[in-house]
Parts: C-alpha cells; sequence; structure tokens
C-alpha cells in the first residue's frame, strides 16, 4: 500500500519462494516489520459468546492503561518473517517465554495455524500484520487440551496468562461490544478481566489502544472477519466426559481451571516446547462460502461513500447494492453518467427498494440529458422496476458531489469521469479518497510472469472510464483536492468473474439474511442480486467480469490486493 497524495494501480503478484498455502496472503504479510495476534473463541463461561482476548499494560510515554492484541516488531535483520515474529511476540507478551523457547513455540504456532486462520489469511493495516486465531487452535497445537475441564479454549486461555513486563492485565471482551467500542470512543465493557499484577482497577469499562480506534483504527481491518467467525455456529461437544489423552475444548459446560491444574497448565508450556513433537491442529475448516455479516444498520458508525456509476452492464448496479447494505459503508449520494429519465428512474427504484431513499441522487448536467437514450432493454434491466418519481430526487451530479465529499469520504467511480471531471473544477471541492475502476496496469508496473495473456508485453491499453473524458481524468488525477488515488486497473478486472461459485456464494449469503431479517437491506439487496445474476447465468454461463465490485472490494479493504505506486 501506497500511503499519500499519489496515485496508486492495482496489480496482482504472488511473491516468489512462498509456501503452499500462503499463496493468497497479501504481499505486506511476507515483508512487514511489525506484526501481532489477536485471539478469539467462543467462551462457555459466558454463555459461548464470539469473544477476543486483549492484553492490558500502562504505556508510560503516554501515561495511559490501554488494552491491545499481542504484538510488536518483527526481527527482520535476522530472516524473521512477520508470521514468526507475530506468534513470538505473543507467546513473549502472553506466556512469559523468551529466548529459544518463544522461538520454538512462535514455529510450532505457524505451522499449526496457517491453514485455519479466522479470514483464511492474515490482514494488513499500515505497517502491520495481523493473524486473527482461533483459541482453540493456539489450545490445541501446545497440547494443552488435556488442561480444559469442560471448559472452552478461550476461557482456558484467559487464566492461563502470565504476568511479565508487557502484560500486566487480561481482558476477555466480546466481539460484538469490541466492535461497538473501536467504532466510537475506544471505551468497551469486558465480560471478564483479570489483574495480573495485583493491582485493583476499576475494570467495568477499559480503554482499547488508539491505534485500534475509529475508522482507520486497526480493528475495522478485520471486521468483516470477526463478524463472519462470530455469526458461524459453533460445533458443541454432546458430552464433558474425559477422552483419552483429550478433553473436549468447546462445549456447553461452564466449569472453571482449578488453581492446581492451572499450575500445572502453565509449567506444561515450557516442557511441551521443549520436547513435544509438531502436530496438525484439530480445528474445524473455515467454511468455503461466505458468511453473513450482522445486517442491522449501523450508519452512525460507518464510513462515508459517494458512488459514481453508469448502466453499460450490471456490474454498477451489483456495486450500488453491496454500498447500500454493506454495514461499514454510509452511502452519502449517487451520481450517474449521463443521467438520463430512464436511469434515474432506475436507480431510484433501487433504492426505494433497499430504503435508503434519505441519500442525494445526481445526474449529469441534469436535466441536460434527460431526453437522452439509454439501452436498459437487456433482460438484467427488467428484472427491476422504475419510479419516475419520488425521493430523492434528481440533482447536478457535480453539485451533489461538492456537497457530500470532503477529507472523510471515499468516492467510487465506475462510470466515465464527467462527474468528477466537473466537481474538481468547482471551488471548495475536497476528498478524501478516490477507488477508480479504470486505468491500465501494464509492462513495467505488473510483472511479466503475472500479465494476462491478452495484455502481455502492453504498456498502455485503451480503458473505457478513464479514455471517455480524457481531460477529466488527467484533472482528477492531477488534483490536489484528492489525498488519495487508487486505481483498479482494466487488466486486473479482467481476472475476476462473477461464475457458479461466486453465484453459489450470494445465494447462501441471501439465504442466512433471510432467516435473520427478511425485510433487511442486506437480505433485500443480496435476493435481488441473487435472483437477477441467476436468469442472467441462464443465457450466459460463462459468467460476467467483476469491473466495479472488485474497485468497492478495494476500497473497503485494500489488503485484498496489491498496491504499486506509479505516476
Amino acid at each position: 500500500e501506497i500511503l499519500g497524495d499519489h496515485t496508486t494501480c492495482l496489480r496482482q503478484s504472488v511473491p516468489p519462494m512462498v509456501a503452499e498455502g500462503k499463496r493468497h496472503w497479501p504481499k505486506g504479510a511476507h515483508t512487514l516489520g511489525n506484526a501481532g495476534v489477536t485471539l478469539v473463541g467462543h467462551s462457555a463461561e459466558h454463555g459461548n459468546v464470539p469473544a477476543a482476548l486483549l492484553g492490558g499494560r500502562f504505556y508510560t510515554g503516554k501515561r495511559k492503561y490501554w488494552y491491545t492484541d499481542f504484538g510488536g516488531g518483527v526481527d527482520r535483520k535476522r530472516g524473521e518473517t512477520p508470521q514468526q515474529g507475530a506468534f513470538r511476540e505473543f507467546v513473549e507478551e502472553f506466556f512469559g517465554l523468551d529466548g529459544a523457547e518463544a522461538k520454538t513455540a512462535a514455529s510450532k504456532l505457524c505451522e499449526a495455524t496457517t491453514k485455519v486462520l479466522v479470514g483464511a489469511r492474515p490482514f494488513v493495516h499500515g505497517a502491520y500484520v495481523m493473524f486473527v486465531v482461533a483459541a482453540e487452535a493456539v489450545v490445541e497445537a501446545l497440547q494443552l487440551s488435556k488442561f480444559a475441564t469442560c471448559t472452552s479454549a478461550i476461557d482456558l486461555l484467559l487464566d492461563s496468562a502470565k504476568r511479565n513486563s508487557e502484560l500486566s492485565s487480561i481482558a476477555l471482551v466480546s466481539i460484538e461490544e469490541m466492535l461497538r467500542g473501536a467504532l466510537n470512543d475506544g471505551w468497551v465493557r469486558p465480560l471478564s478481566v483479570r489483574q495480573l499484577d495485583g493491582e485493583s482497577r476499576n475494570s467495568d469499562e477499559i480503554e482499547l489502544r488508539p491505534l485500534m480506534v475509529g475508522t482507520s483504527g486497526s480493528i475495522l481491518t478485520v471486521r468483516d472477519a470477526l463478524e463472519r467467525f462470530a455469526d458461524e455456529p459453533i460445533q458443541l461437544q454432546p458430552s464433558c466426559a474425559p477422552q483419552p489423552d483429550l478433553l473436549p475444548i468447546t462445549n456447553a459446560c461452564c466449569q472453571q481451571v482449578d488453581a492446581m491444574r492451572l499450575e500445572e497448565f502453565k509449567m506444561a508450556i515450557t516442557r511441551y516446547i521443549r520436547m513435544a513433537p509438531s502436530l496438525e491442529p484439530i480445528v474445524p475448516t473455515p467454511s468455503k462460502l461466505a458468511s453473513q455479516v450482522r445486517a442491522q444498520s449501523r450508519s452512525q458508525q460507518s464510513v462515508p461513500y459517494v458512488f459514481d456509476m453508469e448502466t453499460g452492464d450490471p456490474d454498477d448496479v451489483l456495486t450500488l447494492l453491496f454500498l447500500c447494505s454493506h454495514p461499514a459503508v454510509e452511502l452519502r449520494a449517487v451520481t450517474i453518467t449521463p443521467g438520463s429519465e430512464e436511469q434515474v428512474a432506475l436507480v431510484r427504484w433501487l433504492l426505494e427498494q433497499v430504503g435508503v431513499t434519505h441519500l442525494r441522487l445526481g445526474a449529469q448536467d441534469w436535466p441536460a440529458n434527460a431526453k437522452n437514450a439509454v439501452n436498459l432493454s437487456t433482460q438484467f434491466y427488467r428484472s427491476f422496476g422504475r419510479s419516475p418519481d419520488g425521493e430523492p430526487r434528481c440533482e447536478r451530479a457535480d453539485q451533489v458531489l461538492l456537497d457530500c465529499c470532503d477529507e472523510g469520504t471515499t468516492l467510487v467511480t465506475g462510470a466515465p469521469l464527467h462527474n468528477l471531471g466537473a466537481a474538481v473544477a468547482m471551488n471548495g471541492f475536497r476528498l478524501g479518497r478516490w477507488v477508480a475502476q479504470g486505468g491500465f496496469a501494464g509492462e513495467g508496473v505488473v510483472p511479466r510472469d503475472q500479465q494476462l495473456d491478452k495484455f502481455k508485453g502492453k504498456f498502455v491499453c485503451p480503458t473505457w472510464n478513464f479514455g471517455n473524458n480524457i481531460p477529466a481524468a488527467e484533472a482528477a488525477l492531477a488534483s490536489e483536492a484528492i489525498a488519495r488515488k487508487i486505481c483498479v486497473s482494466k487488466n486486473v478486472c479482467h481476472a475476476v468473474f462473477y461464475d457458479s461459485a461466486w453465484h453459489e456464494a450470494l445465494g447462501a449469503a441471501a439465504r442466512a439474511q433471510a432467516t435473520r431479517d427478511p425485510r433487511g437491506r442486506r437480505a433485500l439487496a443480496f435476493g435481488m442480486m441473487h435472483k437477477t445474476m441467476q436468469e442472467y447465468l441462464r443465457h450466459k454461463p460463462g459468467g460476467k467480469k467483476l469491473h466495479d465490485p472488485l474497485a468497492l472490494a478495494v476500497a473497503l479493504d485494500e489488503s485484498v490486493c496489491e498496491l504499486a505506486e506509479v505516476q
């Protein structure tokens, strides 16, 4: 990721000599100098609520007592990878290990958790790599399950944390509460807190470390993964009866680990690290289908977005519906190119269906293009209705962009840049981030062995969105009013398809949302998309290249791709 006032271009990359199972990891997960572990699990002590463990200590320089995940610097000079560094820091901070013992434990945890990471991969937040790990994986990897007496792994680890220079308390916080606090003021109400140093602290509320908090905080980077973990059903053991050499980790019982067994447990950690063989963790494989995220509205906690679209193919409508229903998005406005009456009526109808008629709606030079002929007669567009009248009323798109964009807003453009070009020319226009579907990353940007065959060796290639208004594209790319510019390039989009597997995943998400909240925005949006694309795939079984939805995915989580700075 490139920060600052630079234009960035998306390219696909697989770092050389990456082990199997890590090829889909973001590049930073192999190269960055800081990394950490977030521990999650279902707490049997608290009704199997999904929760996370956070370590607390006093930060001398800031004169604050904060709670955070377990991580720190990676020893890159000695060849340590971010994954190794993250788990070394974890065992040092959590169990008080050091030296060779810490490295050995970290190595075993790396081997055991690579294929079962929550979210199926690490996440990159700025210069920090985040590994979200189920507590069961840690307990099983270190062969500590024999010390559990009908308790859950997350509770067992809560009881086993050891005081050291970097840890003076340990807190168990529900995932829902942690997300709520991280997207507000950083204060959360924990389920349980252990003071490891004997100090008396008020723990009714605890404060998260500021780096974790807010729309630019680290917790937002892993929000989807945490919510999916929380939404997945847990596998309860049918009985708490001991099994040979193994006791159940996650079950419905809520018994404490007694003090004698706890001390034995702590001592066993070091013994195991010295002499236990490596083993495969007994952890459920993450579902291949996308799990639903929470459907309830969180507009007060969300990030402001504006979407500039056309109706040249299904991409724009799919992107609009995803934006309308995503819990991390506060959609402020939609602008349309060129903005015919039928285009406006189509978009207004979609907004009505998902209940977001409060936002602003704009069209290019409205109403100059109202009578333009725009083809909306294909089967895809016939699947939707039209609302020629009602809210939101249509306005000039450049004025809508001027009013709705600011330093904290992300603008996603999936159309020729007529509207953005007009807005950039207006006095007072400011934009925090622009994510454009457009541009071309070719020879000199994408390594030859990663280029698609149809673009191999090309330095330049025409693109629809930038090429249809070149002066507007040049003005937007050069504008100092836009703080950050990201181009999701044409050749990358041509490698991403809405196919039968994608359709199956969307169908599973639609059914789950319909069960949870039948009239919720996500249920309505997913249902419309799935029904319409069912018919589309019947006529075009080869699928549909995903241009604008991929740009939206990058806007929501930049770590899904590799970004290269270009000029």
